[in-house]
């Protein structure tokens, strides 16, 4: 975990040093839903809500490392949770059609996660003392794609849908780690140059 996060660290030190006339700044809002359970555990999935900002470079026309500080919520039947997340996501562009305007982008990265709710309901006794031994900062890997539209005047907006795989247990006393799907749209626009 920790050499992945270094080589995260490493490429955001690279961009930062990268000539500004191949650079273009973004800066967006995000919002939609989030469906997922816990891994290694007997659970049902839940649905739930995200929404946040992305900040971020795009280098060269096709390559972009970007920022997130989302709120999330995760968990599983009768069990939310509800966190601060800031993804540090790494990923390529490629453009789609002649006009250029129609891009996708994979990615993948790392992210921490700070709890900052949980409740519980009787529908899953098996997890509704959870939260009191709920961990207060979890790891992540997301990857995923977004499709998007981008405009001459520099706004844009784009479906993101994404994979998040636990990497530390989401309680003291368990081997349950959150994972799932997020499904969310992006509006924002290039600033600077």
């Amino acid at each position: 975990m920790i050499r992945s996060f270094s080589l995260a660290i490493a490429t955001v030190g690279v961009v930062a040093v990268t000539p500004d006339h191949a650079q273009k700044q973004f800066v967006g809002i995000t919002g939609g839903a989030t469906v997922g359970d816990f891994g290694s555990v007997s659970s049902s999935s839940r649905w739930g809500g995200t929404a946040g900002i992305t900040l971020g470079y795009r280098n060269f026309n096709w390559s972009v490392v970007n920022i997130e500080g989302l709120w999330v919520q995760r968990g599983a039947e009768g069990l939310r949770l509800d966190y601060i997340e800031v993804p540090l996501l790494v990923g390529g562009v490629a453009r789609i059609g002649s006009s250029g305007n129609f891009r996708s982008r994979f990615y993948g990265g790392i992210q921490v996660a700070f709890k900052i709710g949980c409740s519980a309901s009787g529908s899953a006794p098996i997890l509704s003392p959870s939260c009191t031994t709920a961990n207060s900062t979890v790891w992540g890997l997301p990857f995923g794609v977004q499709l998007g539209q981008w405009k001459p005047n520099g706004t844009f907006v784009a479906l993101d849908v994404r994979y998040m795989l636990g990497l530390s247990n989401a309680f003291e006393t368990s081997n349950a780690y959150n994972r799932g799907w997020m499904f969310k749209l992006i509006f924002g626009k290039s600033v600077g140059r």
